[in-house]
């Protein structure tokens, strides 16, 4: 047996107006980039010693971290101007505030490859430069922690540069404080 529901226009426009205005409500939760959730109800923080005492480890200042990329005191340490924020990196390691100052293809924004299977650019490099004692990092990629040679014409590791335990290289990166 079917039923019929018929609405009056009122009826009707109450029930759409509801419906609209449970929809338009702010969601409870706010999700921040790193799945955090309601970061708007947690601390923010301007100064990144303190931030990163409280964050421990992450890649990347979040949505907690409002102040500036580049404070006066850490442009002092790094070299830079305050406004110069755009030529370096920093996050967070254990508590402490880590940066990388980018400069001929360093890679502050990205973690070091430490593979050690030649690509297929590597590969190549060798077959066309037999016994080259080095691969250069055009070919090999600037993130690569791995140096590489050519012994006849196939690839060899000759080096592997240290990385940190969240994977940085570790010459690129080093700690920072007032």
């Amino acid at each position: 047996m079917k039923h019929k529901i018929q609405l009056n226009g009122a009826v009707w426009l109450a029930l759409v107006t509801g419906c609209l205005a449970l929809f338009a409500q702010s969601p409870a939760v706010n999700v921040g980039p790193d799945g955090d959730s309601n970061l708007s109800s947690v601390h923010q923080y301007r100064d990144p010693i303190a931030y990163c005492q409280a964050v421990g480890t992450i890649g990347k200042p979040d949505g907690r971290y409002s102040g500036p990329k580049l404070p006066v005191w850490m442009a002092r340490d790094l070299n830079l101007k305050p406004r110069q924020g755009d030529m370096m990196e920093w996050r967070c390691a254990n508590g402490a505030v880590m940066a990388c100052v980018y400069g001929a293809n360093i890679p502050c924004d990205s973690k070091a490859n430490t593979s050690q299977t030649p690509t297929q650019a590597v590969t190549n490099y060798c077959k066309h430069n037999k016994n080259s004692s080095f691969v250069p990092k055009y070919v090999t990629g600037h993130e690569s922690a791995v140096s590489w040679a050519c012994h006849d014409a196939t690839p060899v590791v000759i080096g592997v540069d240290p990385t940190d335990p969240q994977g940085y290289s570790s010459s690129y990166w080093h700690k920072v404080e007032p």
